[in-house]
């Protein structure tokens, strides 16, 4: 199923008045670390430049904003609800959004290749995932992102078990709540793909038909 992407540098953003709507301007103004600014702003940019191409009008026209600042955001253009399933990311001094018009749900996850140490693997992923490649820095970084994207795509935050979701072979796993979950959402067919956006980066989408 197709969808779109779009990458902006943290380090080259326009000024946020140039991006945010009235309403996504007074919340930008209560974040106070400057770090959390830039990622926010960084990832409104990026979506918007996709909604603009999809749908057209301005930047500005565009709110994304969750209720009380907390969860999921919404789109809105204007006072019009815009249901285009989306997901955002953002890692290293990148943020990366994708939209995908035609999709039931879709999540996006963004990483530096880095080393990992041996007690993260063991506590974030399940032995059959670790025994499906082998433990190098591609790899383990891989296997993240695409375990954050089924996240995503759930809906679920930190409310799983992270061996609740397991990626074998590139091939998506659900067990417990997040079978629950994802039951819920109508069982959809799944599509799981990881990219090389960036130089010693990796990313990964899962899109929900």
């Amino acid at each position: 199923m197709a969808y779109h992407i779009e990458v902006v540098d943290l380090n080259h953003l326009p000024p946020a008045d140039t991006v945010l709507s009235e309403a996504e301007r007074a919340f930008y103004q209560t974040l106070k670390l400057p770090k959390r600014q830039t990622e926010w702003l960084g990832g409104r940019l990026a979506l918007k430049k996709l909604l603009c191409a999809y749908a057209g009008g301005a930047l500005t026209d565009y709110t994304i904003l969750a209720p009380g600042g907390v969860g999921k955001p919404s789109v809105t253009q204007g006072e019009n609800a815009v249901p285009i399933p989306f997901s955002l990311t953002h890692s290293n001094g990148f943020a990366a959004a994708v939209l995908a018009p035609q999709a039931c749900s879709i999540g996006i996850d963004l990483e530096k290749i880095a080393p990992r140490i041996k007690a993260w693997s063991a506590d974030f992923f399940h032995p059959s995932e670790l025994a499906a490649g082998e433990p190098s820095d591609d790899f383990l970084t891989q296997l993240w992102t695409q375990k954050e994207a089924l996240v995503k795509l759930l809906g679920s935050g930190l409310t799983v078990n992270s061996f609740d979701i397991r990626v074998v072979g590139g091939v998506p796993q659900f067990f417990g709540r997040a079978l629950a979950i994802y039951n819920a959402l109508g069982a959809p067919s799944l599509t799981l793909e990881t990219l090389t956006l960036l130089p010693g980066f990796c990313c990964s989408v899962a899109v929900g038909a």
